[in-house]
């Protein structure tokens, strides 16, 4: 604008000069209007130079990248199941003559915890009992006679005898068994879940009376996507979280990684064992999983609000003195906090443009403004520390003082880093 006025203003001066002297000798005069037009032209460039000095300088806040550690993690929803669970039932059918306990009691391996009606069993043992003892009986005083008069009985005789005590020892070993038909005992620690019958009921062979669950520990599935398959491993942590306990966590160690991707899912069963001792988790419960894949992955942390984004291309403005270059970068994933991790493109302590970049071109000046968490980052000097009350502002001409300082060494960005939160 100021060029093109003074512009007008030197061909306005030439023309009313030339009008002036034209019915008159030029050659005394042909340089007045030269002298003129020099003359113009260095006031052009005057003002020139002060529109330059005019040149709008937009103000930034910036924070520095900063490292941190990550862990490589999957979430999942899974349900919690007993890693022993048995259906109990008796091998026999009669009626229920004892239940020892009661609905969601907790029983010991070996316990008995219900009994049939055995009379006719127990019958049958005492006699096979009995037959035994017969036949060893006999046994015993041939052996005894034969001491004596070694051919008194023939030998075909003896060994029947012999293999009548093996008959009657079987038998009696049978009844033994059948007895146990007619109990249940707890095949492993666990908890009882209600039962099915009650005393004096009808109780078929192979009918459910009770379902024990071992609940110490527990196990819980879930899965995967397929993406993940190369990361799961053996022996992973993971950590569990259920509705009835709230935040409380549960940690256990994954014990099953599927070999094979499921048909028809197209997903990865995981199993974890989570350790139970005072059975708050139950068999059936859903579960809210964390999976460990690595601990303490090094990231670098960049504002959300700096990254710029051109169709497929991303990018922040780095302050360089009182200049904004700018610089491709590589995302991976946001950390919903704000910020989002930097895989290329930057390095820790490099200051990026948080708010003002919207005004910013290549050939942009700008000027750090601090912001009250900016402020709050920088260390006071000893004179204004002990001459400034605590909580006095700092004046504004020595806050910009401090931005452009700030803006010119990378070194001091990095000592003097500025806080996690933007504005």
């Amino acid at each position: 604008m100021l060029t093109q006025l003074a512009t007008t203003q030197v061909r306005t001066a030439c023309d009313i000069s030339l009008t002036h002297h034209s019915h008159q000798d030029l050659k005394p005069t042909l340089f007045a209007p030269v002298t003129f037009f020099i003359t113009s032209l260095l006031a052009l460039s005057s003002l020139t130079a002060v529109a330059a000095d005019k040149v709008d300088i937009i103000p930034v806040t910036v924070e520095a990248v900063k490292e941190t550690a990550f862990d490589d993690t999957v979430k999942e929803v899974g349900k919690i199941n007993a890693i022993d669970s048995a259906v109990l039932n008796f091998s026999a059918s009669e009626k229920i003559s004892a239940i020892h306990f009661n609905h969601g009691d907790k029983v010991k391996k070996g316990q008995i915890i219900a009994e049939l009606d055995n009379v006719k069993a127990k019958a049958d043992l005492d006699k096979a009992k009995s037959t035994l003892a017969l036949a060893k009986t006999k046994l015993e005083r041939i052996e005894d006679l034969l001491i004596k008069e070694p051919f008194a009985l023939a030998k075909q005789d003896v060994d029947e005898l012999r293999e009548n005590v093996n008959l009657a020892d079987a038998d009696f070993r049978q009844k033994q068994a059948v007895m146990n038909d007619y109990l249940i005992k707890a095949p492993f620690d666990g908890q009882l879940t209600s039962f099915s019958q009650s005393i004096g009921s009808q109780i078929g062979a192979a009918t459910a009376l009770v379902t024990l669950y071992s609940l110490h520990p527990v196990e819980v599935r879930y899965a995967i996507s397929q993406h993940d398959f190369g990361k799961a491993k053996k022996g992973q942590e993971v950590d569990v979280t259920v509705e009835a306990y709230g935040d409380k966590i549960f940690t256990g160690v994954v014990n099953y990684v599927a070999p094979a991707v499921d048909i028809n899912s197209g997903r990865v069963d995981i199993h974890a064992t989570l350790e139970n001792p005072e059975f708050k988790l139950a068999p059936g419960m859903f579960a809210n999983i964390k999976q460990y894949y690595s601990r303490g992955i090094k990231r670098l942390l960049v504002p959300q609000n700096s990254i710029i984004a051109n169709n497929a291309e991303r990018f922040v403005w780095l302050v360089r003195g009182d200049s904004a270059v700018k610089q491709v970068v590589k995302l991976a994933q946001n950390t919903n906090d704000g910020y989002a991790v930097v895989i290329e493109g930057l390095a820790v302590g490099d200051l990026v443009v948080k708010t003002g970049m919207q005004n910013i071109k290549s050939d942009s000046q700008i000027k750090v403004v601090q912001d009250k968490n900016f402020k709050d980052s920088q260390p006071a000097s000893k004179a204004e520390s002990a001459s400034k009350p605590k909580d006095e502002p700092i004046p504004a001409s020595k806050a910009d003082s401090k931005a452009g300082s700030h803006s010119k060494s990378t070194a001091e960005a990095n000592a003097n880093s500025v806080t996690e939160e933007a504005e």
